[in-house]
């Protein structure tokens, strides 16, 4: 598997990031849930936004990603939350987690940026074996239409005094498949002089009947399709053109 260089960027992640959108995926999670659960599985962490706020919220939350310079920053931004650790781990195999938590998250499209759909089948089945009886899965992924329209011709640019970043991203249509090229300016030493990043990030996503097919196939005994962080249900008519996609998975 060729992991995405998140690395590259950890540095800035959080800097040029929209952080208040972990706000909408803490109140969908809590929303989500009848009893405060006592052991939450945070999938794909990245720099531990949404780790720390749902933290409060629950008895012990581990956090973990795969990408080791992500987990460096998450670490350091913690700040020693109680009940919260940060672990290296590849969402493809979570056996060490297998049948010990309430409550597994997977959000920022993080499924996304899996190879293939064989590796988001993978990915699903090791969370669903994360869960207790009754336990409840919670993740998203970008709809179809934002792969194939929404990010068609997308450029953004932002700074600060010490960095900078310019994202162009390329549609591919129907394999419903985008590529992000980023570039990060960033001073890292006191003589003002910066080094230069370019980073490749690929994502794909997938038809809502193959998320939850797979769901089903799994043994879920409950399947929620949401839209607006689960504010509505989603409709396929009413919300062609909407962004991404959210899931409420009961074990």
């Amino acid at each position: 598997m060729k992991y995405a260089k998140f690395s590259e960027i950890a540095s800035v992640y959080d800097r040029f990031n929209d952080l208040s959108v972990y706000e909408h995926w803490l109140d969908f999670t809590l929303n989500s849930l009848d009893t405060r659960p006592e052991k939450a599985l945070d999938v794909a962490t990245g720099t531990g936004m949404f780790a720390q706020l749902l933290a409060p919220f629950v008895s012990e939350v581990v956090a973990i990603d795969v990408d080791e310079g992500m987990l460096e920053i998450a670490r350091k931004e913690s700040d020693s939350t109680c009940g919260l650790t940060f672990e290296h781990a590849n969402m493809l195999d979570l056996s060490d987690y297998a049948g010990i938590y309430d409550l597994v998250t997977c959000y920022a499209d993080s499924l996304c940026f899996l190879e293939d759909f064989d590796q988001v089948t993978c990915a699903l089945q090791e969370m669903y074996n994360c869960l207790k009886e009754d336990g409840t899965l919670l993740f998203d992924a970008w709809s179809v239409y934002m792969l194939t329209e929404g990010f068609k011709g997308f450029n953004y640019f932002d700074s600060d005094p010490t960095a900078a970043l310019l994202w162009d991203s390329e549609t591919h249509g129907r394999k419903h498949m985008v590529d992000h090229y980023l570039t990060v300016f960033n001073q890292e030493s006191t003589d003002e002089s910066y080094t230069r990043r370019d980073v490749h990030l690929q994502e794909k996503t997938y038809p809502v009947e193959d998320f939850t097919k797979v769901l089903k196939d799994l043994g879920f005994q409950q399947i929620e399709v949401l839209v607006n962080f689960g504010q509505e249900a989603y409709d396929p008519q009413k919300h062609s053109d909407i962004d991404r996609i959210f899931y409420r998975c009961i074990k």
